[in-house]
């Protein structure tokens, strides 16, 4: 019991406290613009960086999507662009800000203006947005590292109950897994809105996201033993709860770079 207590400590205590809004912007690029892409990226990085220290949003997220090879990529966005906010108020803040000064601002005697226009106008390809309302995560158990890998999943809500399926009975069998090693986050998202300005890769328009990362493989005989002791109820809501929801989309991703 005491160990349990503590693991229970440990995990509050390194526990990150995530936004409740968040800003997901899908991105496809030209094979030949990529590494262009990239350095745009970095060079956002520092106005990022100082964004946030502003108080203008909490977090910043570069990832790119994991293929397992060229033809499943194709008609697929290749990097995922994450902004976090404590609440609408810090995002209405930043929405108001002026980026070209405020960016200017950042850079000034640092980069010459020949060579912030050049990175201004760097390609920013092909973009999607959607802005999506944390509505539960577990605690997490782990750190944010470069090269760090999550998976996201498009779902679309059949029915009325599925919100509730994911929160009062998944989230708990998330919990679990979190505190035996195999599992270090999940968070379940609802989208607010989306503005398509290119082909969704997803089939059909998702409601909901989801958000794993993964842990340690669980043996065989872990894998087992869970469904072996499964009630006829847990069986009845797995059912159930998967039945309330429709899966259009899974991703792969690996995390380039953050702020």
């Amino acid at each position: 019991m005491k160990k349990i207590i503590s693991t229970l400590i440990f995990i509050f205590s390194i526990s990150l406290s995530f936004s409740q809004l968040i800003s997901h912007t899908s991105v496809r690029v030209n094979d030949d613009e990529r590494d262009g892409y990239i350095e745009l990226e970095k060079f956002w990085s520092k106005i990022h960086k100082q964004a946030i220290e502003d108080g203008y949003s909490q977090r910043w997220m570069i990832w790119e999507f994991i293929y397992s090879d060229d033809k499943d990529a194709v008609g697929k966005p290749d990097f995922l662009i994450m902004n976090f906010y404590k609440d609408s108020l810090q995002k209405a803040k930043s929405a108001n800000l002026n980026v070209w000064d405020y960016a200017k601002n950042v850079y000034k005697g640092k980069l010459s203006k020949s060579k912030f226009e050049k990175k201004w106008n760097l390609p920013a390809g092909k973009r999607n947005f959607y802005e999506l309302e944390r509505l539960d995560n577990t605690y997490w158990h782990g750190k944010i590292e470069e090269g760090m890998e999550i998976t996201l999943n498009a779902f679309k809500a059949l029915n009325e109950d599925y919100e509730d399926y994911e929160m009062k009975f998944f989230k708990k069998w998330h919990e679990k897994n979190i505190l035996n090693g195999s599992r270090k986050w999940w968070e379940f998202n609802k989208i607010i809105t989306s503005n398509l300005t290119t082909d969704s890769s997803t089939d059909g328009t998702p409601t909901h996201a989801t958000i794993d990362m993964s842990g340690r493989e669980q043996s065989q005989d872990e894998r087992d033993e869970f469904w072996n002791g499964l009630t006829f109820q847990d069986r009845m809501m797995i059912k159930n709860g998967s039945a309330s929801r429709e899966l259009l989309g899974r991703y792969r991703l690996k995390l380039l770079m953050f702020e």
